[in-house]
């Protein structure tokens, strides 16, 4: 039993390297394919250049560790909005600044590298799992270090993914910070999610006759699990075999590791950071549940679901909508699209996320 024990534990450390390679090498090419082509300029809806009051990368200090922001907004006066990206351990720089380049015209967008991935890596990197709560307490002291940079009582709360968590947790905890708290493919119940999506991929995989992701998941099981490697296998399958909408607008996933303001180091630390998120921090969501835990956030809350997204459950999400208690809320299905809503219908989310502040501003709030 031992010597069996060991060879499976040789094989999954096998193709957990493997994954490593995997992941830098799309780093790597993503690199080759936008650092040369795309410059630094943000575009608008028309495809015009937009002049910024503000534009910078900075390095902040959050928990004792030196992270990086970049900032970039038409008007220093405009509202800011503090962006949180998928993963854990992902970036968004690169598609917040292609597909939302129209959202700077309205807003200071400021996006982040958090902890352990991008540029952040090299000053926050740890070799033990890092706890939830330390990115929720990131969240909490970047956005008043926000506040205090722009003389602003409160700015905007946009977490996309595995942000929706530790944002939705941020505007629970200190909702007076936030203007509204804003989540686009809102997670809530891992153990759920997964299960769901582990249905999904295997039951796609069993009728395309790929047997062998079928005997992988079967050895597997069902989440929730105690591997990483796991759930990395899982959720590097999700998207291959998610449905997608019918004439859904094209959406490229390699701007998620080319962000013109990374260096080819930078991008190559998004992958390795991707990769130590889900192996070593989502193992620790497996007890999430914003239902049981999560009942009230005191502060306008706006939820954006696409209507094919099975990364993280939309109904999952809805229900989670119905019985949250908020002081105003609102849920809206992007009908055409998956996980990534907020740029597959980026013109729908830019002018959503202007009514959403016009509305703010009208109230006072």
């Amino acid at each position: 039993m031992e010597e069996k024990g060991e060879k499976t534990e040789k094989k999954e450390t096998k193709e957990t390297k493997g994954w490593i390679v995997v992941v830098v090498l799309v780093a790597a090419l993503a690199m080759g394919l936008g650092s040369c082509a795309h410059g630094i300029e943000i575009m608008d809806s028309r495809g015009e250049s937009i002049r910024l009051e503000v534009d910078g990368v900075e390095r902040v200090k959050l928990g004792g560790a030196r992270q990086w922001i970049y900032l970039a907004g038409a008007k220093a006066d405009n509202p800011v909005l503090l962006w949180l990206d998928g993963g854990p351990g992902g970036s968004e720089l690169g598609p917040v600044r292609h597909y939302l380049g129209e959202l700077h015209r309205h807003f200071t967008v400021v996006c982040w590298d958090q902890r352990g991935t991008g540029r952040s890596r090299k000053t926050s990197i740890s070799f033990s799992p890092i706890p939830v709560e330390r990115y929720v307490e990131d969240v909490l002291e970047l956005s008043r270090l926000l506040i205090k940079r722009f003389g602003t009582e409160k700015i905007y709360l946009v977490g996309h993914s595995w942000g929706s968590i530790i944002g939705a947790m941020a505007a629970a905890s200190a909702p007076e910070l936030y203007h509204a708290y804003i989540g686009v493919g809102q997670q809530v119940n891992a153990t759920e999610n997964d299960g769901i999506g582990w249905d999904m991929v295997r039951s796609s995989a069993e009728a395309a006759g790929h047997t062998d992701v079928v005997r992988r998941l079967d050895a597997m099981g069902r989440p929730p699990y105690s591997k990483g490697s796991d759930y990395f296998y899982l959720f590097s399958r999700l998207y291959r075999y998610s449905p997608h909408p019918p004439g859904a607008p094209s959406f490229d996933s390699t701007w998620f590791f080319k962000a013109p303001q990374h260096s080819f180091f930078d991008r190559i630390a998004v992958g390795l950071g991707l990769l130590d998120g889900v192996m070593r921090v989502y193992p620790q969501l497996r007890d999430l549940d914003f239902e049981r835990d999560l009942k009230r956030i005191d502060c306008p809350v706006h939820i954006v679901a696409g209507r094919y997204d099975l990364t993280c459950v939309s109904s999952i999400a809805q229900r989670w909508y119905t019985s949250l208690q908020a002081p105003e809320k609102e849920f809206l299905w992007f009908e055409n699209s998956g996980h990534n809503a907020c740029y597959e219908e980026s013109g729908r989310f830019t002018a959503f996320m202007r009514d959403v502040e016009a509305g703010i501003r009208k109230k006072g709030l």
